[in-house]
């Protein structure tokens, strides 16, 4: 079972807007987790040679997802409105195509115009410590006032109602990640907004998130989120094999780009309770451009999975091919990576606060609850 036992140290001043360091050392190495897919005993050591047919295969389904990830890269995807939330209905149709190709040209245009006349530009921090440990460490732990945070209890409810009907009507076992998340729009959820835009504003986390990505930029989503002991989507990675669950299991960086991401904790989270995770200054890694869309397309076609088919597929690319962003379960707990990783890894469990922003970019993870139940909201700050 993988637990995150905070450290034993002096706990740290919880004061209202207090920023608190992380008690680990930052991670030492300059990329992630190299990998050795040929090696584990999950992947080469266990499964037979892809056949010329299966590379090809391969090869021709990562080349497709390789190049609409990319178009989604260029236009610049992940800052514009989400279809189905923002732009009206479900499903591609072309009602919703046309509203959505109408919101994206108008944004577009929009920034354009802001460049020419100088006033797409970052803000200044107002918060400089805040920004400083953002820079240094990639996240940062910070208490919001108990009024604040009652506040926001109030405005998410009716959220947290509608997510506890959806999840009841389906069964444990077919509960998947998006069934566990509710998205919040502005158009429905104006207050939602309001309130946790009022709350950073007077922290100067916006203005920090602004003068880190370079770029203006404000709420965008909203996502209230539940976990609890049942679902357990992160154990039982390889479970055709042998091969344990390494301690490592779930760590990853994120497919999106150009946002930073705030959790805020509903309640009191212990080190069983699901933790938000991260591996202090790993965000400095260097990933670059070709790189960073090769994980990003496995995880996207659905190569980075651990169900048999999946690795089969995964292990049919070339080796320089073989990255993924969601790495945690195949690295293995006696290699250096894992003990790299380790080190700066740290559980920003309750007793560092209720509010803690992150560069998704970083080596992170959260969620995984052995005991009880977490609610928490997940803000993304990005250009909109």
């Amino acid at each position: 079972m993988t637990t995150f036992d905070p450290p034993a140290d002096t706990l740290p001043d919880l004061a209202s807007g207090n920023i608190v360091s992380p008690p680990v050392p930052a991670y030492r190495s300059s990329s992630l987790p190299d990998i050795d897919y040929d090696a584990h005993p999950a992947y080469g050591g266990i499964l037979p040679a892809a056949t010329l047919s299966e590379r090809f295969h391969a090869l021709r389904v990562f080349a497709k997802s390789f190049a609409f990830v990319t178009i989604r890269r260029i236009v610049d995807y992940e800052n514009m409105p989400l279809l189905s939330k923002e732009a009206g209905g479900g499903h591609l149709n072309l009602s919703s195509a046309t509203r959505y190709l109408t919101m994206f040209a108008s944004i577009r245009a929009q920034r354009f115009l802001r460049t020419l006349i100088g006033t797409r530009r970052a803000a200044k921090p107002t918060n400089e410590t805040l920004f400083q440990r953002m820079k240094s460490d990639g996240v940062a732990c910070m208490t919001l006032s108990p009024e604040e945070m009652e506040n926001i209890r109030q405005v998410i409810a009716p959220c947290f109602a509608h997510l506890d009907e959806r999840r009841a009507a389906i069964p444990v076992e077919r509960r998947k990640f998006d069934d566990n998340v509710y998205w919040c729009t502005r158009s429905r959820e104006s207050k939602v907004f309001e309130t946790i835009e009022e709350v950073f504003r007077r922290h100067g986390i916006t203005d920090v998130a602004s003068a880190y990505l370079g770029r203006p930029v404000r709420v965008k989503h909203v996502n209230p989120q539940i976990n609890d002991d049942d679902y357990t989507f992160w154990k039982k990675q390889f479970a055709d094999t042998d091969v344990p669950d390494p301690w490592s299991t779930y760590l990853h960086i994120d497919a999106t780009y150009g946002m930073l991401k705030c959790a805020l904790y509903i309640h009191d989270i212990g080190p069983d309770g699901g933790p938000f995770c991260y591996v202090r200054g790993s965000h400095r890694i260097k990933v670059g451009w070709f790189e960073g869309m090769i994980r990003r397309t496995n995880d996207f076609c659905g190569f980075s999975g651990r169900k048999p088919e999946a690795r089969k597929k995964f292990m049919a690319l070339p080796r320089m091919l073989r990255k993924k962003a969601d790495f945690g379960a195949d690295v293995l707990d006696d290699s250096a990576a894992s003990k790299s990783v380790r080190e700066g890894h740290f559980a920003a469990t309750s007793n560092y606060g209720n509010c803690v922003l992150f560069d998704g970019h970083g080596i992170h993870r959260g969620g995984m609850v052995n005991k009880g139940e977490r609610r928490c909201i997940f803000v993304l700050l990005a250009e909109v």
